[in-house]
């Protein structure tokens, strides 16, 4: 696959004819390529037949490219990009083009034929353009299509009359566009100085929109945006309808439950009357539901009501009365519950697998809390004033809980449940000062624990050699993240035996030596940061770790820095001082000059060793020899003073 661009570098670098994929990602199995250099600068696109998606996204183009003729192209987004035209054969040689993606751009408007020749467009995106006289938008489209989606959010529209025609859509985003009121008639804007102020410049006519065909409506984040009752009959069709932070009307729920047909509502934020603040409404074919922030105290859904999400966030809810068996996901979080919400009596929610209540005002969890959502998947009770967890409060079997989340509460200690598929145990900023040794038995799955900013943590372990919570970590055998972070360890853990760990976060405790030896050999991430390391060592032994974390740690300017500088000299911030630095005697230096420098570590005990016994054998070798020597002396001592004297053949003369 070849594109042939220009690329600008800089003003010294000439441009140059060249392959894209030296420059951009492409994705051979998607057929897509992208390019977000801002130094990216293109002229002209030729690509080869499988190209079917080009992303064109933060680059430095005035006006689009050159297209040569590609068929075959289905995408085309090109975002960011500072475009302030668009000519009217932009995609002519493009005919098979089904999404165009020209938001965050700088257009104004599009000329008239721009989009003719498309007979497969589905989807327009135009968010956050200058658009804001609709009226030279002539949205003249190839015949018989109707586009899926057109969005037009962001734009500050201000000029808008009776001519102004909008393509047959299925999906119109209007979100954010200055919208003033809408009514059964009239979509109005708000005025803009310099602008025409009239009414009658300033709407569009109802029946101008082919409501009759739209099944989304988004009207969103026009805070002063006035819905009227007549306005939601018009909409009734709509089966997605997305009016958060506007105003609605009284008698807004009364249409809800007689009169839409939606599906997934939004109300998010809304100025909205409620009777006795108590949100009671419910759709006939309503399956999500977004009330957050609307004010209400009180929730109640009765058995009939088909909703499976419920967002209800930022509330003040206190109570919820929910006999709903559908609801599949409840999301309670920032509201007033000191209690723990429980269905009515009899009643149990079998679809629900997500429920968060976290941000609330809950002191404990009573017994058999979770009876009553016997499928219950993810639990967050996060953020709240949890000191007490009643040991019944996990059923004892048939709970098959996936992810739990206790942290930021007030635990000083936990019972020890049995979740035989619970992943993700997270009890980070409590006040845990020891766990059961049992604790780990029952969760033999469990791949991510977080343990981090419990300062108690290892206050009954005084040191490596004493009994500890953590000598029982074995047990998880499946475990893949540990984050034991800000916790007040002041030894480094054996974890060895922890086979499957690949990350390990250990960072803002008070450990002064860590050996490699006594870590999983297939760690990855190790997270050492502020804490009081001098010496590491055998760190050549994680063969497989990629990112290591040092900084802020009082390390010595030695030799034994040298099994680290490969995952040193890959951090980002290597070179400032105030978080990388090393200690010579009591004088603090940079780190980065160092590493260039450091060799690795001489055992001088095992030359020592090695010396002392050579000095030995040499020694006893001289001892040896000496004895030897003299043993063989006294043996022929007597043999070596003998001397023998010729024997005289001819006797001298004897005086008589």
């Amino acid at each position: 696959m070849r594109i042939h661009v220009l690329m600008l570098f800089t003003s010294i670098f000439p441009s140059i004819r060249t392959d894209i994929c030296s420059h951009c990602d492409c994705d051979f199995l998607s057929h897509t390529v992208v390019c977000n250099r801002p130094s990216l600068l293109v002229r002209t696109v030729s690509m080869l037949p499988n190209i079917q998606q080009l992303h064109l996204n933060t680059l430095n183009l005035p006006q689009p490219p050159h297209f040569l003729f590609h068929p075959n192209l289905r995408v085309l987004r090109m975002s960011r990009c500072g475009m302030h035209e668009i000519p009217a054969s932009t995609f002519l040689p493009l005919p098979g083009l089904e999404v165009i993606d020209l938001s965050n751009n700088h257009l104004e408007t599009l000329p008239p034929t721009v989009l003719r020749s498309l007979k497969f467009l589905r989807v327009l995106i135009l968010t956050n353009n200058r658009i804001s006289n609709l009226d030279q938008l002539a949205w003249i489209l190839s015949p018989g299509v109707v586009l899926e989606q057109l969005d037009l959010s962001g734009n500050p529209i201000a000029i808008a009359t009776s001519m102004t025609v909008f393509p047959p859509v299925r999906q119109l985003f209007l979100s954010d566009t200055r919208m003033e009121s809408v009514n059964e008639t009239t979509i109005m804007f708000k005025k803009l100085p310099g602008k025409c102020e009239k009414d009658v410049c300033r709407h569009i006519p109802i029946h101008n929109l082919n409501v009759s065909i739209i099944t989304t409506v988004d009207f969103s984040t026009n805070r002063d945006l006035e819905i009227d009752s007549g306005a939601l009959t018009v909409f009734s069709n709509a089966t997605y309808v997305d009016l958060s932070n506007t105003r609605l009307p009284i008698g807004f729920e009364e249409w809800l439950e007689r009169k839409s047909r939606v599906k997934s509502l939004n109300i998010s934020h809304c100025q909205l009357p409620l009777h006795e603040d108590t949100w009671t409404a419910c759709g006939q074919f309503l399956h999500s539901l977004d009330i957050s922030g609307i004010g209400a105290k009180r929730l109640r859904f009765s058995r009939f009501c088909p909703i499976r999400t419920v967002f209800a966030r930022d509330n003040l809810l206190s109570s919820v009365y929910i006999d709903a068996v559908s609801i599949e996901s409840l999301h309670l979080e920032r509201n007033m519950f000191s209690d723990f919400p429980i269905p009515p009596l009899g009643v149990e929610l079998t679809e629900l697998h997500t429920l968060s209540l976290s941000h609330n005002l809950m002191t404990s969890l009573p017994p058999h809390a979770l009876q009553s959502y016997p499928n219950l998947q993810h639990f967050d009770i996060s953020n709240n004033q949890l000191s007490e967890i009643d040991p019944q409060a996990f059923p004892s079997i048939g709970l098959g809980l996936i992810s739990l989340d206790l942290s930021s509460n007030q635990l000083s200690s936990l019972p020890h449940p049995i979740l035989p598929s619970l992943l993700l145990l997270d009890l980070s900023s409590n006040t845990i000062s020891h766990l059961d040794p049992h604790f780990f038995t029952g969760l033999p799955m469990l791949q991510q624990l977080r343990i981090a900013s419990n300062p108690t943590l290892f206050s009954r372990c005084p040191n490596r050699e004493s009994s500890c919570w953590s000598d029982h970590l074995d047990e998880l055998t499946s475990l893949v993240d540990l984050d034991i972070s800000n916790s007040g360890l002041e030894f480094s853990l054996h974890l060895r035996h922890l086979r499957t760990l690949k990350s390990l976060l250990l960072r803002g405790n008070e450990i002064r030596v860590i050996d490699a030896k006594s870590l999983p050999e297939n760690l990855r991430t190790l997270d050492l940061g502020e804490n009081r390391v001098q010496f590491t060592s055998n760190f050549s032994k994680l063969e497989h770790l990629r990112d290591l974390r040092v900084d802020q740690n009082p390390l010595r300017c030695d030799c034994s820095l040298y099994d680290i500088v490969p995952h040193l000299l890959n951090q980002t911030q290597i070179s400032d001082p105030l978080l990388y630095y090393c200690f010579s005697g009591s004088w603090q230096y940079p780190l980065l000059p160092y590493l260039a420098s450091v060799k690795p570590c001489v055992d001088t005990t095992r030359n020592f060793y090695s010396i002392l016994i050579t000095t030995f054998v040499i020694a006893f070798a001289i001892v040896a020899a000496l004895i030897g020597g003299f043993l063989v002396y006294r043996k022929y001592a007597e043999r070596a003073n003998f001397v023998y004297k010729r024997i005289s053949l001819v006797e001298s003369p004897v005086r008589l």
